[in-house]
């Protein structure tokens, strides 16, 4: 690993791993702070006897511990998929875990992520009980066999966590992955692993905030629902989006803009605008403005609107209408391919012109103001 830390695009780069940058974000470091205010009045009453020197150092060690965990985490992932034939592009740590993000392969295969995700929690469980046989050594200081006998619960925890069959954890990729491989359905795979993300999510809520006020009748401590927001948003998140990508594919799959499709009207160059008003009103949507076999531009009520008093019988279509941007027509009508056109037009056009045989078939208003 490279030395010379700097900032980059607001970030903290510690260094590079085989070429990766090692980044931190600096909300990383706040939160951190924020978490060890929070657990230090628990660290006082079990080391008050020690003194203040004790506290502040087994505090140090247990922040430090937990960073260079996290790290070694995410090392894991880039060592594993290295060896598999996929290098690693950047490290990202954060307070409560990490993310390593690789560059392309050839020959990847879904069983090879499983491995690269689990590689991760295995190497934690390595730290564990490493830390743990060293933590039973009576020549220890204090501070230093207290911080580490904290660490190491907190790499236990990390292990389990992180194997946990829910999105974005290393449990629910893998989970992802695994049904990939068996069944040649990536979209399978994400599916499940949302839902059974959520199911996890519904199963941390109880266990940690619901299940003590309804059964125990005591509220949760702040520190536990500070962690419980921290673990469950990212959950949610990810497996909310990945559920509702599913249904908008879904979606998309059953879009045909035939359906949607508003009459379409066409008029020379030399139209009045009289004329152009009176056909817009007698129900075309949009007015095509043609000059020949050229297509000048388009004509609609808001554009109308827009243009203020106007002598509506001496103005003429070209001197009103407004360019079509090739973005605004497509031929493909139905499908992913409709929704995207719709996308694309949507940023440059109230309307998408609808184009089929070769022959402009109407136009369908894309929500654009």
């Amino acid at each position: 690993m490279s030395p010379a830390p700097h900032t980059r695009n607001g970030e903290w780069v510690l260094g590079r791993i085989g070429g990766a940058p090692v980044v931190v974000a600096p909300t990383s470091a706040l939160l951190g702070l924020l978490v060890a205010a929070s657990w230090f009045p628990l660290l006082s009453a079990v080391l008050e006897p020690y003194g203040l020197g004790v506290i502040l150092l087994a505090s140090a060690v247990t922040l430090v511990g937990v960073l260079l965990s996290i790290g070694v985490h995410e090392l894991a992932h880039g060592m594993v998929g290295t060896l598999l034939g996929r290098r690693p592009v950047r490290y990202e740590l954060y307070l409560w875990g990490g993310r390593t993000t690789f560059g392309p392969a050839q020959g990847w295969r879904p069983w090879k992520d499983v491995l690269t995700c689990l590689a991760g929690s295995a190497a934690n469980l390595g730290l564990w009980a490493v830390g743990s046989a060293v933590v039973d050594q009576p020549v220890l200081p204090v501070w230093l066999a207290f911080g580490l006998w904290v660490v190491c619960r907190l790499n236990l925890v990390l292990a389990i966590f992180n194997v946990l069959p829910a999105l974005p954890l290393d449990g629910g990729l893998a989970l992802a992955a695994g049904i990939e491989q068996i069944s040649g359905r990536a979209g399978l795979g994400r599916k499940v692993a949302a839902w059974s993300g959520l199911a996890v999510l519904a199963g941390i809520i109880w266990w940690w905030v619901v299940g003590p006020m309804l059964v125990e009748g005591r509220r949760p401590a702040a520190l536990t629902l500070m962690l419980v927001v921290l673990v469950a948003w990212p959950i949610a998140s990810a497996c909310w989006r990945e559920a509702g990508r599913g249904r908008a594919a879904r979606s998309a799959a059953g879009l045909d803009l035939r359906k949607l499709l508003r009459p379409v009207a066409t008029v020379g160059a030399a139209a009045p605008i009289a004329e152009v008003r009176d056909r817009l009103n007698d129900g075309a949507g949009v007015i095509l403005v043609v000059d020949g076999a050229e297509l000048l531009g388009s004509i609609d009520l808001p554009g109308l609107a827009e243009l203020g008093d106007l002598d509506e019988d001496r103005a003429t279509a070209s001197q009103v209408c407004t360019a079509i941007p090739a973005s605004a027509v497509t031929s493909r009508i139905s499908g992913q391919d409709a929704v995207q056109a719709l996308r694309r037009a949507r940023a440059v056009s109230r309307w998408l012109i609808v184009i089929e045989a070769d022959a402009v078939r109407g136009a369908v208003p894309t929500g654009a103001r």
